[in-house]
Parts: structure tokens; sequence; C-alpha cells
């Protein structure tokens, strides 16, 4: 059976439990109920030497009051939401704005801070599940399942969301990777890839401005494997940065299907992005500062991981043309990644 142990006390009494996950093969995983977090993910290199490769914190009392780098489900919408609004048919609703003027991880409404229950677990998975009863000024009541599960050498994620209202739905995780391991600083010769043509173009505040367009012949082109470093040196010296990469992808295909990968070519670790969603927003890590001590009293500078998290199109409940993020009430909605390891 899988471990289970209390991890902490809420403010108002409600208990915090960490779930240990292993499988078959060498890949082992700890979640935290409080955002149903990946607290560690323990991955090998090519001496099958297994470290840690997801920043985070060591407390729950740190991951309190420094969620900055946690690797925790967002909901109900990742990412932006433009003007902090949207409307329904003819009904109009006013979100948080808690970022210039727009909503970004649905405010204080946001699943990072919220405790999930444990509702099965095994020594390979567990299922969390949450009552999202819409704060923030979402409609109506979401009932959220996250199951994680140790699939051979990865880690998969299943999300289901169930309302009773319509409502935009958008989950995602917001794990930020190192392969070289947690504490080994800046990813600078670690290669990246994503298989994306296009991107959605975004204005001065990251926000959609509609257009869509190919990546071939700019700094956003990742399509083949390039050193992190080198990509963000390019990217600086374009008019596309954000402090670095804060971007979102149209990937290629359909279905589940490739979506993005990472090599280490010091411990050998590769990671592959598998997906059933039509974006992933990629993401430097443009925020660290290195000032506030994190897991294993480590400071994470800019840029010292990276982010694939897998999504809808930010900003989707004001562009026609994008995947449509309404999920009709009574309906399930489910989405599907995995993060898959292995050794080059």
């Amino acid at each position: 059976m899988s471990t289970i142990i209390p991890f902490g006390v809420l403010p108002g009494g409600e208990e915090v439990s960490l779930i240990r996950l292993k499988g078959n093969g060498a890949v082992q995983a700890e979640i935290i109920t409080l955002g149903a977090i990946i607290k560690s993910l323990w991955v090998p290199d090519r001496k099958d030497d297994r470290k840690d490769v997801v920043l985070g914190q060591d407390s729950l009392e740190a991951y309190l009051n420094n969620q900055s780098c946690s690797a925790a489900v967002i909901g109900r919408v990742a990412n932006r939401i433009g003007g902090a609004s949207f409307s329904i048919v003819k009904e109009k609703y006013q979100l948080e704005a808690n970022d210039r003027g727009n909503c970004l991880h649905s405010g204080s409404g946001n699943y990072a801070a919220q405790n999930f229950q444990v509702e099965e677990i095994r020594e390979d998975r567990v299922r969390l599940s949450l009552e999202d009863l819409g704060k923030g000024g979402f409609p109506g009541m979401v009932r959220v399942t996250v199951e994680y599960q140790i699939v051979g050498d990865a880690l998969e994620i299943t999300y289901t969301a169930k309302p009773s209202a319509d409502t935009p739905i958008n989950l995602t995780n917001h794990c930020y990777f190192n392969l070289g391991g947690h504490d080994s600083g800046m990813p600078r010769y670690h290669r990246v890839m994503i298989c994306g043509d296009f991107y959605t173009a975004a204005d001065q505040n990251c926000l959609p401005t509609g257009e869509i367009l190919r990546t071939a012949g700019t700094a956003l082109d990742l399509r083949e494997l390039v050193p992190l470093g080198e990509s963000l040196e390019r990217l600086e010296k374009s008019n596309l940065s954000f402090n670095g990469f804060d971007h979102n992808y149209v990937v290629a295909g359909r279905g589940f299907r490739l979506a993005a990968a990472a090599e280490d070519p010091e411990s050998g670790r590769r990671m592959e992005v598998w997906t059933d969603r039509p974006g992933v927003q990629f993401y430097t890590a443009n925020h660290l500062d290195g000032q506030t001590a994190c897991k294993e009293g480590m400071l994470y500078n800019r840029h010292c991981a990276y982010c694939f998290e897998t999504q809808n199109f930010p900003d989707a409940v004001h562009w026609s043309h994008f995947p449509n993020p309404i999920v009709s009430a009574g309906e399930t909605w489910r989405s599907h990644t995995a993060f898959r390891f292995s050794i080059v």
C-alpha cells in the first residue's frame, strides 16, 4: 500500500496529508493534499542515482507562506482571463483582478490554496477530490478529482470536473522541473523542445491578442531540442520576452500526443510531456529571485527551472476561434497528462 502520513494542520484546523507513491519502475513521488501538490518526484540518472527533480518546500508552513514554486493543481481556470470578467449567454461574471487588471489562475479560488480529500489510495496511485464552490466569482459548484498514478517510469495525471452550472474549466499542474535535481542551479545546458508550429500572441501583460502566429523564424521556435540558456539569450534579444519564456504554444496534432520534452546532458535524464490538451504554457520561473530558502534550504533563482503547463488557450472565454472552454452543467470534463522519464 501507499504510505500516507500527516503533513501538518491548516489554520482552520483541517489536516493536510502526504502520500508516497511508487510503482514497478524507479520513479517515486510524494503528493500533499494541499493544492494536490507534487512535493517530490525522484527520478534516476544514467548511474541509477535518484534525485528529486521538482522545486518545492519542506513543510506545510513554508508552502502556505511561499507558493511561488509549488507544483500545485491550478483551477478552476488556469492562466489569464482578460478584464477579470466573462459572459455566458447574457450573464456576466466578475472575477478578482489579481494580475494587472486581469484574473490569473482564478484568484483566491485557485485550487493551489485548497485542501483536497483523499478518495482512493493504492501503492501506485491516489485519487483526490475537491468541491469548488465558485470562490472568486465563478458560477455554480464543480466537483473535481485529480488522480496521480505512477505507470512504469512516468507520473500520469488524470483530471475530471463536473459543474452544476455552465462554466469555463481549464485545469493544469504548475510543476517546476529541473532534471539535474531541484538543487542543481541554472539548467543552462538542458535541452528543451516543444511540438508547436504556432503560438498564441500576447500583449505586454501576457494576455492573448487573438492572433495565432507561426513559431518558425522567431525566438519561440523550439521544435527541435535547443539548449535552454541559448534559447533564453535569443529570446531576450527579441521583442517577445516576458523576462524569459511565458508563452502558450499550440500543440501539434490531436488526441493524446507528445507536447514537449527536456533533457539534461549531464545526468542523462529525459522527460517527455504527453497530453490531450490543445496548448502548453512554457514558463521559465521568471519570477523567482533567490531571496527565500525553499526545499532543503535551496535559494531558487530566476530561470532555475521550467514548467510545461498543459492547458486550453489563455483567455479562451473571449476568443471564439480558440478551443471552447465552457463545460455545460452536468457534463463531465476530463483531461490526461503524463510526464514520462527515460535515460539518454
